[in-house]
């Protein structure tokens, strides 16, 4: 796994993605390639050791890590709304553990994506009407 130390020089998600190990790659270059899609407004970058997109705040992320890697919403009650879809998930308040190799779930991802989007943007325009 990526030493603490080699993580911290890491700029892009593409130094992040080909630093990790082979077995989690494609998963996130996957994930990757569905949030640009999905959020092409979105600015990548590398924050706390892992890849980051914001759209006017915090949209989602991914990691990799020893035995997993995250989906990560960047939002802790979102997931409240997919209770029902996550059930047979490994999750955290805000994130979905995967194991290497393991199919990513694309429509759930993509609808949690959107889903942020619009409570990213509705964020955005409450501040505006202040």
């Amino acid at each position: 796994m990526v030493e603490e130390k080699q993580k911290l020089s890491i700029k892009t998600v593409d130094e992040y993605i080909n630093i990790q190990p082979e077995v989690y790659r494609k998963s996130l270059e996957q994930l990757r390639q569905l949030i640009r899609t999905l959020a092409p407004e979105a600015t990548e970058s590398i924050s706390y050791g892992i890849a980051c997109y914001s759209y006017h705040y915090m949209l989602v992320g991914f990691s990799a890590h020893k035995n997993h890697f995250s989906f990560t919403s960047m939002s802790s009650t979102i997931f409240k709304r997919f209770e029902e879809e996550l059930r047979d998930f490994d999750t955290t308040m805000g994130g979905i553990r995967f194991k290497p190799g393991q199919e990513i779930p694309v429509d759930l991802i993509s609808r949690i994506i959107l889903e942020r989007k619009v409570e990213n943007e509705m964020r955005t325009n409450a501040k505006k009407k202040k």
